[in-house]
């Protein structure tokens, strides 16, 4: 389900915004329409997976849709006052002086004159989302990402033009880089582990003294602890994409992003900023779908225990179990998260900030219109769904990579597998305990 939706969305955006002669004019146009189905698709999340305390899904169809298309629209009317004049400046323009909180100033960046060297340093504004060296058919803009470094390219030059590339070999002429920034490996360093070497003290005497004592509370233990919680962090997810250079897996992942299509910064900088409403949605109806999963059996465990009488199906959840539930979801997410961004985001198949958008939209969707009529699933593996729906609309099944999905099915299988045999095990070796009677 989620892999159709993403692949219908990614599908509409292709056609109607990527593959157009002017991409970046595409988007700009079509992009309060997006803005609107996001909104709509969140507004939809919010009603039907809200707190139940709030009533919202006991509405009337005809309120429910009115409210849903009304904030719809009028996210679509800010994005026309607040987005376009704002990406416009600094995606069309090219002017660099343009800050964050100039998003603020709406309809009045129409008529801001670009500095005179825009052109130039301008293409700097735009981030730079490719990771690998342009092929046949790619559109060049800015710069170019070749497993983490940079180089300058011409503007809008087709592969063959382009300065830097013998078109009779087909290889790139990079400059000479230093082997430590041209090498990315699978985990990043983290900022603070160069503080904790930096930080070692040596012990005097046996380890036990009060001296010693705190020299390894201190100056070793803490920066560990630290370290270890804070890592997730220190960690460049989108390094992370291209691989470990020159060993056979990174080879591997770099045949598969070949396969897929690189599109223009410019259009890709667009989706960005819709895909932070994507993810919205995403991670709202992630909380409210995998978190009932734990503090579900929870609240009734709890309730049981304070009442002595069994959790009926409308028995109050504390509130304080959903904030515990939340801080705990975002903590695993901030700490060990990007263990999982690795492999979704990574290790499938090429991603974009359009291509995350359709992703992000296809999966959330299946999740609203899974709790409607109440189909049980889960949100990483419709966003995993989602991500294989739109790695095929590549046109190219190599540029899947289709190892890493055989490994995630697997372990979905063996999950049920192992916690359906440890919870019987557990409940074999409490029913047939000892008892004093």
């Amino acid at each position: 389900m989620a892999a159709g939706f993403a692949a219908v969305i990614y599908l509409l955006v292709k056609y109607i915004v990527l593959k157009r002669d002017d991409p970046t004019r595409w988007g700009l146009i079509t992009g309060p329409f997006w803005f609107f189905l996001v909104a709509c698709v969140l507004t939809m999340s919010i009603i039907y997976k809200g707190s139940p305390q709030l009533k919202l899904d006991s509405m009337s169809d005809g309120k429910t849709a009115a409210a849903i298309l009304l904030t719809g629209l009028v996210v679509a009317l800010l994005s026309i006052i607040f987005w376009l004049p704002y990406v416009r400046a600094k995606v069309v323009k090219k002017d660099y002086t343009i800050r964050i909180y100039h998003f603020f100033y709406g309809p009045f960046l129409w008529n801001r004159p670009a500095p005179e060297d825009a052109g130039e340093i301008g293409k700097q504004a735009v981030s730079d989302y490719r990771i690998r060296a342009y092929q046949e058919g790619d559109v060049v803009e800015n710069s170019i990402h070749l497993y983490g470094n940079a180089v300058s390219t011409a503007e809008q030059a087709p592969i063959s033009e382009t300065p830097g590339i013998d078109s009779g070999s087909g290889k790139e002429k990079l400059p000479p880089t230093d082997d430590a920034e041209a090498t990315n490996t699978i985990l990043q360093e983290s900022k603070l582990e160069k503080e904790v070497e930096i930080t070692q003290r040596e012990l005097v005497g046996a380890w036990i003294l009060p001296k010693n004592l705190w020299i390894i509370l201190r100056h070793r233990a803490f920066p560990f602890v630290w370290k270890m919680l804070t890592h997730g962090s220190a960690v460049d997810i989108h390094a992370l994409q291209s691989g470990e250079t020159g060993t056979k897996d990174g080879e591997r992942m770099r045949k598969i992003y070949e396969r897929a299509k690189q599109y223009p910064n410019e259009t890709e900088h667009l989706f960005s900023f819709m895909q932070v409403m994507t993810a919205c949605t995403a991670s709202f109806a992630h909380g409210a779908n995998d978190l009932s999963n734990a503090i579900g059996p929870f609240s009734v465990i709890y309730y049981t225990w304070k009442n002595g009488v069994p959790a009926g199906k409308n028995s109050n959840v504390e509130v304080w179990m959903l904030v515990y539930g939340a801080a705990a979801l975002v903590l695993g997410l901030a700490t060990y998260g990007y263990n999982i961004m690795a492999v979704l985001g990574n290790r499938i198949t090429l991603h974009s900030p359009s291509r995350g958008f359709c992703m992000e939209l296809g999966a959330s969707i299946t999740v609203i219109l899974a709790s409607q009529y109440g189909i049980p699933v889960s949100t990483s593996m419709c966003i995993t769904g989602a991500t294989i729906g739109v790695s095929l609309c590549n046109g190219d099944i190599k540029s899947t990579n289709w190892r890493a999905i055989g490994w995630i099915y697997c372990g979905w299988i063996l999950t049920i597998i192992i916690t359906a045999t440890a919870s019987a095990c557990l409940l074999a070796i409490v029913i047939n305990a000892p008892r004093l009677n």
